[in-house]
């Protein structure tokens, strides 16, 4: 078996209160801009380029993108936001996955709802790649979903064949 190398980004979708966040931070931006800028004279102008970068910096927060790293055994999950600023999420060896199934799958129910925690590192759609695997994980169970793509299914058959069973 050779050395694994693979990666992946997948873009959380938006939701409905992702848009209605967006849209309560633009009022408050323009209510701001209507109302406080004129009662700040010759501070205004400093005003409006901070509410404006204030703005645009928050809205950016919604922009997020899971990146999926599996290098041999390890899976590295990194949380990217705004396409600028990198969070590492979790990693782990899936060798220690219980089992890894579609998030789906009446035939594996039954063992994928046994967790105390679940991480949803997907883009929020159940797609057909949409998969769970459960692991322990800083003293809990846990139930991870995401969405890898074939080559890292792939990559993860190769540790845990008997354990990854893939939906056809």
């Amino acid at each position: 078996m050779g050395d694994v190398f693979k990666e992946q980004l997948v873009a959380k979708k938006r939701t409905i209160k992702d848009y209605i966040l967006v849209i309560l931070i633009m009022l408050v931006a323009i209510v701001l801009l209507l109302f406080v800028i004129p009662m700040l004279g010759t501070f205004s102008l400093l005003a409006v380029a901070l509410i404006l970068f204030g703005t645009y910096w928050l809205i950016q927060r919604f922009d997020i993108e899971y990146e999926y790293i599996l290098t041999n055994d390890e899976l590295d999950v990194d949380k990217i936001i705004g396409k600028s600023k990198r969070k590492k999420l979790l990693t782990v060896s899936v060798k220690e996955f219980e089992i890894m199934a579609h998030v789906n799958d009446e035939k594996y129910a039954h063992e994928l709802s046994n967790y105390n925690k679940i991480l949803d590192y997907s883009s929020g759609e159940i797609k057909l790649n949409t998969y769970a695997a459960i692991f322990n994980y800083n003293n809990q169970k846990v139930k991870m979903i995401f969405e890898p793509n074939e080559e890292i299914i792939k990559g993860i058959f190769q540790y845990i064949p008997r354990k990854l069973h893939i939906k056809k």
